[in-house]
């Protein structure tokens, strides 16, 4: 059986004991678990999922610059509206970064438990201080953990990529008679920049 991803376990908050009584019928096989606290856990996907919902915003207007076509409603109105997206957007952002949920908090300390995978059985004695008062923690797989969190740093990466262009669409606003030229050598730079936003891939 494979260790779970998610787990409750009791823990002493005198000393930092945690138990789970349970036992085979045969001899436990105890595997090592490494675990996080699932608040760090939870805190981390929060913040990663509101960069994926961002970085999806600024997907949405280089969708707007790369896949649309000016000629319907002119090259000037078409950069505007362009420019109008981006700079939404970018208020999202920087709401974001003001309120300092853009950024990845620290990383979670670890914990080694001994458990058997068959019972589900338990283990991670700590020398008694003489405070016994036990309470439920949840825990979460590090692995799992540390998937997200590798997930969360590319991320952050492809935003700040994408967050250059965007900030360019933005507040560049072309010389009359200049929107089309403009508007396809942004066009290459988003091409370029997608493709180098993807690279590392998820």
């Amino acid at each position: 059986m494979l260790q779970p991803d998610r787990v409750t376990i009791p823990m002493c908050i005198g000393c930092g004991g945690m138990r789970v009584y349970e036992s085979c019928e045969t001899t436990c096989s105890e595997r090592k678990l490494e675990i996080v606290s699932a608040d760090d856990h939870d805190r981390l996907t929060d913040v990663a999922n509101a960069r994926r919902a961002r970085i999806e915003a600024f997907e949405c207007v280089l969708e707007q610059l790369t896949d649309g076509d000016p000629r319907s409603v002119g090259w000037q109105d078409a950069f505007q509206a362009l420019q109008s997206s981006a700079r939404s957007s970018l208020r999202r952002a920087r709401t974001d970064a003001a309120t300092g949920s853009a950024d990845l908090p620290p990383e979670a300390e670890s914990l080694i438990v001994w458990r058997c995978p068959q019972c589900g059985g338990l283990d991670a004695p700590q020398e008694c201080i003489g405070v016994c008062v036990w309470r439920p923690f949840e825990w979460v797989n590090s692995r799992l953990y540390e998937v997200e969190r590798s997930r969360a740093e590319f991320d952050r990466e492809r935003e700040t990529s994408l967050l250059e262009l965007l900030r360019r669409i933005a507040f560049v606003t072309p010389r009359n008679g200049e929107w089309e030229r403009n508007w396809r050598a942004l066009q290459s730079q988003a091409q370029l920049t997608r493709a180098a936003a993807t690279g590392g891939g998820w």
